[in-house]
């Protein structure tokens, strides 16, 4: 099993790595364009992992399906019921929060995602990570400060 490593990713694909690097590392991929506009995502179809990469073309999201054998504290992410994935998660002392799609592992950045969240019974079929969002390259937004006006009464 690949064992998930909170806010740094995976053993072979961490987050702020260079999309060159894990390529030459995980080999064989296509690339494609969720919407326009976006940035390419690289699909490793073999090994279950679609990674994001941001301006800079440094990780900041991987999606894997069940080819990928996630795991986070020693429990098996995808392939298995979501009740028992739950089950387990909760054994370990890992907290949860329950949502509409899966549930997200609290403060570790690390989503699941089953078609039918309602049926402990349906297996989790993908997984998320996020970068941290002090990793993730910010290049393409723009910070817009106002300020008041010399006139303007403030509290502060």
């Amino acid at each position: 099993m690949n064992e998930v490593i909170p806010s740094v990713g995976i053993e072979f694909a961490r987050f702020g790595e260079s999309r060159k690097e894990i390529r030459e590392r995980l080999g064989s991929f296509s690339s494609f364009k969720r919407s326009p506009g976006d940035y390419p995502a690289d699909h490793y179809l073999s090994i279950g992992l679609m990674l994001h990469f941001d301006g800079a073309d440094r990780l900041d999201f991987i999606e894997a399906t069940a080819a990928s054998e996630l795991s986070f504290s020693g429990v098996r992410l995808l392939g298995r019921p979501f009740g028992e994935v739950l089950t387990d998660l909760r054994s370990k002392s890992v907290d949860f929060s329950l949502d509409d799609s899966g549930c997200t592992l609290t403060r570790y950045g690390i989503e699941l995602y089953t078609p039918a969240p309602d049926e402990l019974d349906v297996d989790v079929e993908g997984v998320a990570l996020r970068a941290p969002v002090d990793n993730r390259d910010n290049s393409d937004t723009s910070e817009v400060v106002i300020e008041p006006s010399a006139n303007e009464d403030t509290l502060f």
